[in-house]
């Protein structure tokens, strides 16, 4: 079987474009060994099996292969998109490891079995509803923490707002398909419908690439919180306390005759007055 010269280049766009979440989701597990980037991280490989797994439709003319390669396609690909989406939502909800798997065991296992006890339209359309329920579980979650999200994008919020607006144009333009486009099949594949085509692979590149745009600004944000956190709450943290010395060492050394103590209250008294300049610098940073 043959694909559309536009199908390929839709999946060698969606591959590429994964692989650069791919690395960058690795980058920051490596430096921060956070849990929600190593969802990402697997969730983006799940996306490129996905990506990858089509081209194994041309290789054969077997149609219950392809229905295999079919349904393969789509279970990693909602396994992506789930724990990719569920990484982005740790940033703001907290999930447990066990409802984490049971949804992945849900995603694997529904349409395996509707598969070998149905027939492979409905366990396309099983997953279809399992990913059109993974995105508005997402959009909820967004919508739920907005002002949590908006604190930490600050001028970077629209791009999450219009993440959701892309999301929703996704199904929109997913469902707009099905109704419209003859003998319509899961990922065009097969399809000769050039501008049905270009409507589904633009959606998934720019949901793609605005997810990654997304994670980077989140990355951001936290890290400009964390710092702002350093600055504001620790430095004046330490600052009460190097009071508190200061005010100790002067009580002590006034009421002190002996050389050697007032001796160590000046080393105390100088050395946190230049504490005191390091603080005020990191306020300044």
């Amino acid at each position: 079987m043959e694909m559309h010269a536009l199908v390929v280049f839709g999946l060698i766009i969606n591959i590429i474009s994964r692989f650069i979440g791919a690395i960058v989701s690795f980058d920051m597990y490596t430096k921060t060994n956070d849990n929600r980037h190593s969802l990402q991280v697997m969730g983006w490989v799940f996306l490129l099996i996905s990506g990858f797994i089509p081209f194994g439709i041309t290789f054969t003319q077997d149609i219950f292969i392809v229905d295999i390669f079919r349904i393969l396609n789509v279970i990693t690909l909602n396994l992506g998109l789930y724990l990719l989406v569920t990484g982005l939502s740790m940033y703001f909800v907290k999930y447990s490891r066990n409802i984490i798997f049971s949804v992945m065991f849900l995603i694997f296992t529904v349409p395996i079995l509707a598969l070998s006890f149905l027939d492979v339209s409905i366990a396309i359309n099983s997953s279809v509803i399992f990913q059109f329920l993974i995105i508005f579980s997402f959009l909820t979650q967004v919508y739920s923490n907005r002002k949590e999200i908006r604190r930490i994008l600050q001028y970077s919020y629209g791009l999450i707002v219009l993440l959701m607006a892309f999301l929703i144009g996704y199904i929109v333009v997913y469902i707009s398909l099905i109704t419209s486009v003859p003998d319509y099949s899961y990922g065009l594949y097969m399809s000769t419908d050039s501008t049905a085509i270009i409507a589904y692979y633009t959606s998934v590149t720019a949901v793609t690439l605005l997810g990654l745009l997304v994670f980077l600004h989140l990355e951001q944000g936290i890290y400009i919180k964390n710092q702002n956190l350093l600055k504001d709450d620790y430095s004046h943290k330490i600052g009460n306390i190097l009071q508190i010395i200061v005010g100790a060492g002067t009580a002590i050394k006034a009421e002190s005759a002996s050389k050697d103590v007032n001796s160590s209250t000046d080393l105390i008294l100088n050395r946190s007055e230049e504490a005191g300049e390091l603080i005020k610098k990191i306020r300044e940073m």
